[in-house]
């Protein structure tokens, strides 16, 4: 593994993008996949350490993925009846894990559901609490809410359950995939409001996609059943938190960029913050298949926004804040803090190291641009292993000299050939 990675600044950006496939995408559909009767062919799926921890616990839990012309050929049926434990270790994904938690409910099996220090450190109690009202045995093996967890596959009953999902969008994404592997569904409804929103919409749009029943009451409940399941290719789209980085690039430094594969109009909750981009002062141009930004040194403007909505894109929007001339306000943001690294955290350092005024808070952050004259010394950018965070460090680094970015490879997460891609459209002297 790389230590640290020297991005010299660039004077613009040039070029186009391909736009990796969606993390969130691939997610949802390797484990639909493996819920649906036959075989089914994910076209270009996302190869990344997120995606793999999900396979490789699919795997355990007994569906079939292998490679194909296309991408990944994935079948069932999921669930491994023993007497002995089964292990899911997903890694560092919390996606994976918690997607896990519900499904090793609904399925035959006894599973232990692990992962990496990290990820044993990011909250599972209103999940683990919402499967228990429902009847799932769901044993915790070290501090109660976390990972660890021993679970008793088929204990998740049909019937109505409650979540909070105000921390995670991701508690109330497991219940609904779940619900078509328990025989008559499940109906549930989201307590407080849902933290990223969107990507509950992203869920439901896959569940759709093969072929399964979702159906919405008065009162917020969503009732899932099992369809058809008819299934049999699905079209990975491309990423939107991981197209957001080349728009910034092209706001910081100047110059033209597109990106292509990215679905336009998107239920993706990445794409709104294309919006916000555009608002700073990037000139933005959406077309079916490509989106093209245009940004001029010196140009940008201060924003004020709620981001519960959009996370993932919030530390590349605060690296554009980092270089606009006034403050910059992220409200909504509290379920930063229980992200792959306190984000929030990891934003005032990266903020801070490139000379800008960062002001933490519970449920906000500002930025104060723009950066303040450095002395020409090397820094260090800490990305707490982070993905997002090394993105938005990368950024910073375009246009500011004697930056070391930390851990880079941790961008492996979600987008293993970032700089790589990146380098593609910068231009130097």
């Amino acid at each position: 593994m790389t230590d640290s990675l020297a991005l010299p600044p660039a004077v613009s950006v040039r070029g186009t993008v391909a736009a990796p496939p969606s993390k969130s995408a691939t997610n949802r559909a390797l484990l639909l996949a493996a819920l649906s009767p036959e075989t089914v062919q994910l076209v270009r799926p996302l190869d990344s350490g997120d995606t793999r921890a999900l396979v490789r616990c699919l795997r355990a839990m007994g569906a079939g993925v292998d490679e194909s012309p296309s991408g990944l050929a994935v079948r069932g049926p999921l669930g491994r009846p023993s007497e002995d434990d089964v292990v899911l270790d997903a890694g560092g994904s919390g996606t994976a894990a918690r997607f896990l938690a519900a499904v090793a409910a609904a399925v035959p099996g006894r599973y232990l559901l692990t992962g990496s220090a990290q990820l044993i450190r990011r909250p599972m109690g209103e999940l683990v609490g919402a499967l228990r009202s429902a009847g799932a045995i769901v044993e915790t093996a070290g501090s109660e809410g976390y990972l660890p967890l021993a679970i008793l596959g088929g204990s998740l009953r049909s019937g109505s359950v409650v979540v909070d999902a105000s921390r995670s969008g991701q508690f109330l994404s497991s219940l609904l995939l779940a619900g078509i592997a328990v025989e008559g569904g499940l109906t549930v409804r989201a307590e407080g409001t849902v933290a990223s929103a969107p990507y509950v919409d992203t869920t439901l749009e896959a569940l759709r996609e093969f072929g399964h029943s979702v159906a919405r009451g008065a009162s917020g409940e969503i009732a899932v059943r099992r369809g058809a399941g008819k299934t049999s290719v699905y079209d990975v789209p491309g990423d939107w938190s991981s197209a957001l980085p080349c728009f910034a690039a092209a706001g910081i430094v100047g110059g033209e960029v597109s990106v292509t594969g990215l679905r336009w109009p998107s239920p993706d909750a990445d794409a709104r913050a294309l919006e916000v981009v555009a608002s700073m002062g990037v000139a933005v141009e959406r077309h079916v298949g490509e989106i093209r930004a245009r940004g001029s040194p010196g140009a940008l403007a201060p924003v004020s926004v709620g981001a519960r909505d959009f996370p993932d894109a919030v530390p590349a929007l605060a690296a554009l804040a980092v270089f606009a001339a006034g403050e910059s306000r992220f409200r909504g943001i509290a379920h930063l803090r229980l992200k792959e690294s306190d984000r929030i955290a990891g934003i005032e350092a990266l903020a801070t190291a490139a000379g800008a005024r960062c002001v933490p808070g519970e449920d906000e952050l500002s930025i104060t641009g723009p950066p303040r004259r450095r002395r020409v010394a090397v820094t260090r950018l800490r990305t707490f292993d982070d993905h997002r965070l090394a993105m938005a460090a990368a950024l910073l680094s375009l246009a500011l000299p004697s930056f070391l970015i930390e851990t880079p490879d941790c961008v492996a997460k979600s987008y293993p050939a970032f700089f790589r891609d990146l380098e593609t459209i910068l231009v130097r002297d």
